[in-house]
């Protein structure tokens, strides 16, 4: 006999994983489910309704593996990516692919809001980020409605990954402060807004009326529909919650609200979470809080880039040893700082600490002394160089050092590269148990407790975080030598890649 149990739904990039979770916090069931993103110059795409397919899929697989899990659940959650718009219609079907994140198109005209004089700072002011730079989903909300007028028409909302996946769960079209974050159509001076801000919609020129209504950020969205229900074969009474990003998953698996804990994600992007009291931004460094999970919390916003997808593309495309499977024995077999080689993972542009849509990376001071193993090494290290070159300037916006980081995310799974992290960000560093499940696990436990099941303390107590891996004091003194030169690097190299690129 199981007690309530929840259903979390993490949506990413490239692949859906899907979890059932007791109050306990224990597991009970797990699957994933993978999709393809088409990507040509500026423009990334994918088929929403493959990612629902995925959805469907890897929910039923986890109810086949614990029925009577399932049949216990109340509560439903999902968080996803954000920056990315799918187009629907009133029965929230897609009609046309969603723009996800990096997809560019749209860029001139969220600059061209910045005409009127007061724009960038009454932007800065009100909501956090002004209309610059490429992938933000006011972009991609403008290119459809300016450019693909058959679309627009067509479309009754713009949505969020997990605002998508939360309509067709329960027929309900609906979004909130946090997950309309990147439309920059919301005032962020306070929390538990329920209405987008008349002034930035003025600038913008957005049509209002393809705007999804804004709920609050614990509400319940609704049960399941009855048919949707009966094909995943979950309980028709088991209520769905407002949709989440997955910064905020990430806040929720690693506790950040503790002192001088912060939280650390690495999968397609790295990312990196703290709390923080109020509305802070430093548009310098692309450092800014957001609406957190709670109405009384703000969260750090600090997306450092590409993380995960950089060593991916590197085991698969550019050396053979293996794969992700033996990636520890490589690390294990070569020495720290492979041989002064430098990996720099702006494969597709840079994010934070230094914005650069133009910027790309790559092998820098090889030699004849190293090779494959050295370029995988080196790649695990220059995405924690990049981290390490975003800490302070996270620290500095919220106030706090951060003693230690909890590590989630696939990457997580290899202990080469959790010590690597520890030693070049010199920062002890914890990982829960299964930390390619923890975002998703995160989920079902918030909507426990949105459900009224968990209360926020005991939510707190069930974040996981392992045992701690303390940093290398020699290793670290290697790396903090590296370190300037990995960020001279891209001083050196920015101008070539906006020749090359822009």
């Amino acid at each position: 006999m199981h007690t309530a149990t929840a259903l979390g739904i993490d949506v990413g990039t490239t692949n859906v994983k899907a979890t059932l979770v007791g109050a306990d916090g224990a597991v009970h069931a797990l699957a994933s489910r993978t999709f393809d993103a088409q990507v040509v110059g500026d423009i990334a795409e994918l088929d929403a309704d493959a990612q629902w397919e995925g959805v469907v899929a890897a929910v039923r697989a986890c109810v086949e593996s614990a029925p009577g899990a399932a049949a216990a659940v109340v509560a439903v959650g999902v968080d996803s990516q954000y920056s990315s718009i799918v187009p629907v219609d009133a029965d929230a079907r897609p009609v046309a692919a969603m723009r996800l994140w990096s997809d560019r198109r749209g860029t001139e005209r969220s600059f061209a809001i910045l005409e009127d004089d007061d724009a960038f700072f009454g932007f800065i002011e009100r909501h956090g980020i002004p209309p610059v730079g490429g992938g933000l989903s006011l972009g991609h909300v403008l290119h459809l409605q300016h450019d693909c007028p058959d679309v627009h028409d067509r479309t009754a909302a713009y949505l969020e990954p997990m605002d998508y996946v939360n309509a067709r769960l329960t027929g309900r079209i609906t979004a909130n402060q946090a997950t309309q974050f990147m439309s920059q159509l919301v005032d962020n001076r306070s929390l538990g807004q329920r209405d987008y801000d008349d002034v930035l919609l003025g600038w913008a020129g957005v049509d209002e009326t393809r705007l999804p209504p804004l709920s609050g950020l614990g509400e319940p969205i609704g049960p399941l529909r009855a048919d949707v229900a009966a094909t995943l074969g979950l309980p028709p009474t088991a209520i769905v919650y407002a949709g989440i990003n997955d910064t905020h998953a990430v806040s929720i698996a690693t506790d950040v609200g503790a002192p001088g804990r912060g939280g650390l994600s690495i999968g397609t992007t790295s990312v990196l979470v703290d709390s923080i009291a109020s509305k802070e931004v430093d548009l310098d460094h692309e450092v800014l809080s957001c609406p957190g999970p709670f109405d009384d919390t703000y969260l750090l916003f600090a997306e450092n880039g590409l993380g995960g997808r950089s060593v991916e593309h590197i085991l698969d495309n550019v050396v053979d040893t293996g794969g992700f499977d033996t990636l520890d024995e490589v690390l294990a077999a070569t020495p720290v700082g492979s041989g002064g080689l430098l990996f720099l993972p702006w494969l597709r542009g840079s994010l934070a600490p230094a914005a650069d849509a133009n910027m790309r990376g790559g092998f820098v001071n090889m030699s004849l002394d190293v090779g494959r193993n050295e370029m995988v090494r080196a790649t695990c290290e220059g995405v924690a160089h990049n981290l390490a070159w975003l800490l302070p300037h996270a620290e500095a916006l919220t106030g706090n050092r951060i003693d230690e980081l909890v590590f989630v995310g696939g990457a997580a799974r290899s202990a080469g590269a959790v010590q690597i992290v520890a030693d070049v960000m010199d920062r002890p560093v914890r990982v829960p148990d299964a930390p390619e499940v923890a975002i998703a696990r995160a989920t079902a436990l918030l909507a426990l407790h949105r459900h009224g099941t968990l209360d926020r303390a005991t939510l707190s107590s069930l974040a996981s975080s392992g045992d701690a891996v303390d940093p290398d004091p020699a290793a670290h003194a290697i790396y903090a030598r590296h370190q300037p030169q990995f960020e001279a690097a891209f001083e050196a190299l920015r101008p070539i890649s906006g020749v090359l690129n822009g």
